[in-house]
């Protein structure tokens, strides 16, 4: 330990001391401003987990069905219900014409 770090090792050793000596006075004075900073921090963290909600579920609900091509059943090929799709009967109806 360098003589910097003990220093300042030293210098909170005596800040916790003199904390601890005045903390009944140092609560009833500060009270009033811990309590405004509690309601402002669950404030803060009640609209930081609502917007993460809002995303999530904006994640969820843009997702849409995942694999539907892989799903698709025999009767009807996949990207069937696509008019623009390549290979659709549409569209090969609008080259021949």
């Amino acid at each position: 330990m360098t003589r910097s770090e003990f220093g300042y090792f030293c210098a909170g050793v005596a800040a916790g001391a003199l904390g601890h000596k005045f903390y009944p006075q140092l609560q009833q004075k500060l009270a009033p401003y811990m309590a405004g900073a509690m309601v402002f921090a669950q404030q803060a963290f009640g609209d930081a987990m609502k917007n993460a909600m809002e995303a999530a579920e904006a994640m969820q609900a843009g997702a849409g069905p995942i694999g539907a091509d892989f799903f698709a059943t025999a009767s009807e090929p996949a990207g069937a219900e696509d008019p623009a799709a390549p290979g659709s009967s549409d569209q090969a109806a609008r080259g021949a014409a």
